[in-house]
């Protein structure tokens, strides 16, 4: 698609499995989204993976809508304005893919999830 909007086509295909994803509780996230609203969302986190995350999505965000998130996982590891890509919507909740994010940041995420995964054994 060659236009400027900021809506992408949704996927054809079902949403995959969400598997090796942390649940996280007690994350709240705003999601900034400027061509549907002047100001940002804050709703809650469900999980996330390297790849994304599952939220709690306002139904004005639809399939296919690019976003901005900003989120704290801890006091050390933040993150702000990381471009997404909302994949699904369902009633209340959503999964959005990580788009486009720096190499570092996607690191810092990365070096989360990791350490999160030392802690099980």
């Amino acid at each position: 698609m060659a236009s400027s909007s900021s809506k992408e086509e949704p996927p054809r295909e079902a949403p995959t499995v969400r598997r090796n994803r942390l649940a996280i509780h007690g994350v709240l996230v705003a999601i900034d989204a400027p061509d549907v609203s002047a100001h940002p969302w804050v709703v809650d986190a469900i999980d996330i993976s390297s790849s994304g995350m599952g939220l709690v999505l306002p139904p004005e965000i639809e399939e296919g809508r690019r976003v901005l998130l900003s989120f704290e996982l801890d006091e050390t590891t933040r993150f702000s304005r990381v471009p997404a890509l909302v994949r699904h919507q369902m009633t209340q909740s959503g999964g959005v893919e990580f788009k486009q994010w720096p190499s570092a940041e996607r690191l810092k995420l990365l070096e989360y999830l990791v350490r999160w995964y030392e802690t099980l054994n």
